[in-house]
């Protein structure tokens, strides 16, 4: 394990949920990906997956940092859903009167999505890691972020190499900000927003909630 620095070259739009994307968490969707591992809806549920970082001495979670990018456009688009009413009124049964497109299966909508595109394209994040196994990770990750079956997040290029790592707060904790959740008694641990979240992935899960360290939006 080592000091590195990843980056990912992203010429085009991208939809970033707040604009943070975990590295560690985007290892562990590529394992589960890669070995038929399905989502878990608790934590009862989850299966263990060991990414090649390192994880911090009480092994809460993985030294990576979330995404580092800087946006200089925005756009809104919009995902539209309209429900075929040709096509359902020519194979619906005779007993159909009424289709409703105001609610469930049937109905339309139109969700704005904001995109943005990146300073010099790039997306970084700094781990302590295996540079070799996850540069052979990374080469199936093709898109980043939100909507990547539409297109959006394109990734042009990866690069992994290593880096000097710039103090002891290194990869999480830079100029006392946070770079990822971190308990909030973290050492060098000044600029940094409470939230209630997990430490580990997967994020998105409830189970597991607390009173964590957050970077600043």
């Amino acid at each position: 394990m080592q000091p590195l620095h990843i980056t990912a070259i992203i010429p085009g739009p991208i939809a970033l949920a707040q604009g943070r994307l975990a590295f560690d968490a985007l290892l562990a969707a590529t394992i589960a990906v890669r070995d038929n591992i399905p989502p878990a809806m608790s934590v009862e549920e989850l299966v263990p997956i060991e990414v090649p970082i390192q994880r911090e001495p009480a092994g809460r979670f993985h030294l990576a940092s979330f995404a580092i990018g800087q946006p200089v456009q925005h756009e809104l688009r919009y995902v539209n859903r309209r429900f075929p009413i040709e096509q359902a009124q020519m194979f619906a049964e005779s007993s159909v009167r009424v289709l409703r497109i105001n609610a469930g299966p049937s109905k339309s909508y139109r969700i704005p999505l904001e995109t943005m595109h990146l300073l010099h394209g790039r997306l970084d994040w700094w781990c302590v890691g295996d540079a070799v196994a996850i540069g052979v990770l990374l080469e199936s990750i093709t898109h980043l972020g939100k909507k990547r079956n539409v297109g959006l997040g394109k990734v042009g290029t990866w690069s992994v190499r290593p880096c000097e790592p710039w103090g002891d707060g290194f990869p999480v904790v830079r100029d006392s900000r946070a770079l990822r959740t971190l308990p909030p008694d973290w050492p060098g641990l000044v600029e940094y927003d409470i939230r209630q979240a997990r430490l580990t992935y997967p994020y998105w899960l409830r189970d597991g909630l607390e009173s964590c360290a957050v970077p600043v939006i």
